[in-house]
């Protein structure tokens, strides 16, 4: 944000003071939506000597304007402020506002104490700029807002005080807000938990950057929404057939364990694919045939475990030319046998190919030999412990550095990893990384991640059929769209059923309605 804003002022000549003047007066739009009569609230205004304070004393302003009576409170030296800030800090004085310096700790400290608790807080101290925690200066204030915070409406200018723009953690003293306005575009902070936590509801308000700006290569980190998922969902055309929308085989499923194939299978078909075959173990038929008359079966040789055996790579990939897509893993068990199979499809495979669940945990210790030959693409779906596994780290290692985790692996295997969990990760070979925002805690029960592995699937295979492989980019806008449609059906069950309740199969039947909610082309 940095950048863009610099690039802003050098490029197109637009002044910083007109993008603090824009951030401070659409603080103060989305303040008016959220707090209604804000002419008749007590309003409060902290601000710091930087740039986020400049933003606050423009809001200050355009309140005042605008018919309400808020109190400003500079926790610096006015000698201090410089450049924008220091403009609209003699603005505001020559209008008449209200303000109040608390530049010594001590002084601030006995005022708070002392003084009554505001209706709105409008925390203005520090922006996305702070690169250290919170010390003892102003630990006391955010705590005093924080306490406030039980019977005022507390809203953070840009960023809530004390988070770090690019950290999801939260390092010290921090702003518990109820609403945050951000300028221009999200910042981690304000997406990925537990900081995120501390924003409340998050509005984007644009204060004239141009568009162009942010379609920069270098920046890497996207939030999925809807609109991107309708991407890669256009409207059905009239002559499409079951082979438009691919052919998915899917390798899964050992003794005892069928219901994995089958619930991979069914989400494939829920999710738009034309046709599905189950590639199973020979005496799996039996468990298989005819639960879900759409889904076609192949049998394939086996142990006497039932699991595959070796013979059964040939079998597959004898036929693997006929389909769009492989997905490969769901209910495999890690029988050595059945590893060797997996890494012989991954190697060989003449279609792209996902790896889920046992089909991951076949590379648990030769990840370098994650390669396709062909030059197929290959995503692995894996869970913490998966990765973990995978990478030969701790799940707390992985669960610490989420982002760089799935970055690392896509960049050093060449692959596109989905890092399941909260706030499900895609990482692309380029570095890119999608974030998603659907999803819900009910989600976290066995076969959740069957299910996403059929439609990440469909999706593939959609992909391949567009595109035959040549695009590789364009793959995360597919990857995306069965992450996000997987985390609305949660939403959509946990709606029906209740987080505590859900299981996996909750998911399939509110796949239409997650569909049709995002397919709305006016």
């Amino acid at each position: 944000m940095a950048e863009v804003d610099r690039l802003t002022t050098e490029i197109y000549r637009i002044p910083s003071i007109l993008l603090m003047e824009n951030a401070g007066r659409s603080f103060a739009d989305e303040l008016g939506k959220a707090v209604p009569d804000l002419n008749k609230k007590r309003i409060q205004v902290f601000c710091g000597k930087g740039n986020n304070g400049g933003d606050g004393f423009v809001a200050a302003r355009y309140l005042s304007l605008r018919g309400a009576k808020p109190e400003v409170l500079l926790f610096a030296d006015p000698h201090n402020l410089k450049g924008d800030a220091l403009t609209n800090w003699d603005i505001i004085q020559s209008l008449g506002t209200p303000v109040r310096i608390l530049s010594a700790p001590a002084e601030a400290r006995v005022f708070l104490k002392r003084a009554p608790v505001p209706d709105v807080i409008i925390d203005a101290l520090f922006g996305t700029g702070l690169s250290k925690p919170i010390g003892r200066e102003f630990g006391p204030i955010v705590d005093w807002v924080n306490d406030a915070g039980s019977t005022a409406f507390v809203a953070s200018v840009d960023i809530p005080s004390g988070l770090f723009a690019d950290s999801a953690s939260i390092a010290g003293p921090s702003v518990k807000a109820r609403l945050t306005v951000t300028f221009t575009t999200l910042k981690l902070a304000l997406v990925l938990s537990p900081a995120a936590e501390n924003a409340g509801n998050v509005f984007v308000a644009p204060i004239g950057s141009p568009a162009s700006l942010l379609e920069n290569s270098e920046y890497r980190m996207n939030l999925i929404d809807a609109a991107q998922v309708r991407k890669v969902l256009p409207p059905r055309a009239r002559d499409a057939h079951k082979g438009t929308y691919g052919h998915i085989y899917v390798v899964a499923g050992s003794r005892g364990k069928s219901g994995a194939a089958l619930m991979t299978g069914l989400a494939a078909l829920r999710s738009g694919a034309g046709l599905v075959t189950l590639w199973l173990a020979e005496s799996l038929q039996h468990d298989v045939v005819g639960k879900f008359p759409e889904l076609m079966t192949e049998s394939l040789p086996e142990t006497s475990e039932g699991t595959l055996d070796r013979q059964a790579a040939e079998k597959l990939l004898g036929h693997a030319v006929q389909a769009d897509a492989l997905v490969v893993g769901p209910g495999l068990t890690t029988q050595r046998a059945t590893r060797e199979v997996v890494r012989e499809i991954v190697r060989r495979s003449p279609v792209p190919v996902v790896l889920d669940a046992d089909g991951i945990n076949a590379f648990a210790s030769v990840a370098e030999s994650l390669r396709n030959e062909n030059g197929q693409a290959v995503v692995i779906t894996p869970h913490p412990g998966e990765m973990a596994r995978l990478l030969g780290r701790t799940i707390g290692e992985v669960q610490k550095s989420r982002l760089e985790t799935a970055r690392q692996c896509a960049e050093t295997h060449r692959c596109f990893a989905i890092l399941k969990g909260h706030q499900t990760v895609i990482a692309a070979p380029t570095g890119q990384i999608f974030i998603n925002s659907t999803g819900n805690p009910g989600m976290a029960t066995g076969g959740s991640g069957d299910i996403l592995a059929g439609m990440v699937g469909r999706f593939v295979a959609g992909w391949n059929r567009k595109y035959h492989g040549a695009d590789m980019q364009s793959l995360s806008d597919y990857l995306s769209a069965a992450v996000y449609l997987h985390g609305l059906a949660g939403d959509l069950a946990a709606e029906e059923k209740g987080e505590e309740s859900m299981i996996a199969t909750d998911l399939i039947p509110h796949l239409p309605e997650a569909f049709k909610r995002v397919c709305r082309w006016d």
